[in-house]
């Protein structure tokens, strides 16, 4: 069964960043990566081969808030496909989270490591600058 494997990676990365993660009690797991919080949800009854995975980039900045998110639509749109990441945002938290979905079956401790490397990044990059490049960055 899905969730057995989903619950045996969740022990693999408590494991592995000495998190106190078990597995046979979660569904959900939230952690901590390079200061970028992670939260990992098992696919469930409708798509029990896959994790859904939600990277939260941080919150937008007060100011540029139109231009910022106008960019994060721009990359929406380059993104857009049936099995690719989206930007999200979450109100409560006044958050940007960028969501994916990867497959169990495929999924080893190191591709998943390699996945959060990769989001993380692009996280601290986003945080850096919004992804504006420059573009009259005085006002964020």
């Amino acid at each position: 069964m899905m969730i057995s494997r989903y619950r045996h990676l969740i022990e693999q990365l408590g494991a592995h960043f000495s998190l106190p993660l078990q597995g046979s009690l979660h569904q959900a797991t939230t952690m901590q990566v390079n200061g970028v919080e992670l939260n990992l949800y098992h696919g469930g009854l409708i798509v029990p081969d896959s994790v859904l995975l939600y990277c939260e980039f941080g919150p937008l900045p007060r100011l540029q808030r139109e231009q910022v998110l106008l960019r994060l639509l721009e990359t929406n749109m380059y993104l857009f496909n049936a099995n690719c990441p989206a930007f999200t945002y979450q109100a409560q938290k006044d958050s940007i989270f960028l969501i994916c979905r990867f497959s169990l079956s495929s999924a080893t401790l190191e591709s998943t490591l390699e996945l959060f490397d990769f989001l993380v990044s692009l996280a601290l990059r986003w945080r850096r600058d919004y992804y504006l490049f420059g573009e009259d960055e005085a006002g964020i």
